[in-house]
């Protein structure tokens, strides 16, 4: 059961986003290969190496927990923005923190859905596009497949579609752009399995053909070993042979 991260100060969570502008394009590199997901753990560690640098009396950080306290960071400023714009008060950045301020910037225009372990969950409002397309179990958000047809207030351009100015409203566009995103992700992990089941098999073979060639040589030892034992046979009877001529 893993332990909960010791608090991470202010300063600590900006320390983490500056670390993190500097290795996102990593991070937020498409793809789940092997080398690809690696790639990202070594981005996510070296966020926290710097934190443990800076940090020499204080707690360890691991990658995983520099990992979940990003996403609660850009977690609870989505949630903040999304309340202060619901409300239509409030100064555009209050009560947000320079780190929430900075993970918002850097990643304008992105929806935030993905689960977080560990984190609060967080209110995408009430509208019937959200409720019909989307299921959350646990830590997870599951994508259903939207209808043929979008609904009559969608926006019929997907590019056009700005997260951070449609707060508490996730149109059709935005769910077939998120489910194609997600559809996307299973045909890689599909991938990924096809081609470690391939590998597996291969050396299945390899392991079968290394049997057979023992098999084969442990055959051809028994013969030798045949074939001498009947040399030595003849030989002796020949000399049988011989001694009783002799006498």
């Amino acid at each position: 059961m893993a332990t909960r991260a010791a608090y991470f100060s202010p300063s600590e969570a900006q320390i983490l986003m500056e670390a993190y502008e500097e290795v996102k394009d990593i991070i937020k590199k498409k793809g789940n290969t092997a080398t690809v997901i690696k790639q990202r753990e070594k981005a996510w560690q070296s966020i926290a190496d710097r934190l443990n640098a800076l940090n020499m009396n204080g707690p360890k950080r691991t990658w995983q927990q520099v990992k979940i306290k990003y996403k609660n960071i850009l977690q609870n400023a989505v949630k903040k923005n999304t309340h202060r714009q619901g409300t239509g008060g409030g100064s555009p950045k209050a009560d947000l923190t320079p780190a929430e301020d900075m993970a918002l910037e850097l990643n304008k225009g992105r929806p935030v859905l993905e689960g977080i372990p560990g984190g609060k969950e967080t209110s995408i409002g009430s509208s019937q596009d959200a409720t019909r397309f989307i299921q959350v179990s646990g830590s997870t958000v599951f994508l259903l497949e939207p209808p043929a047809q979008a609904p009559d207030d969608a926006d019929p351009d997907p590019d056009a579609i700005q997260w951070e100015n449609q707060p508490g409203n996730i149109s059709s566009q935005a769910i077939r752009k998120l489910y194609g995103n997600h559809l996307r992700r299973q045909i890689e992990l599909a991938d990924i399995d096809i081609q470690y089941k391939k590998k597996k098999m291969e050396n299945l073979a390899l392991e079968s053909e290394i049997k057979k060639r023992t098999i084969r040589k442990l055959d051809l030892e028994i013969k030798k070993l045949e074939r001498e034992l009947q040399e030595d046979d003849t030989a002796q009877n020949k000399n049988l042979v011989y001694s009783r001529k002799v006498k």
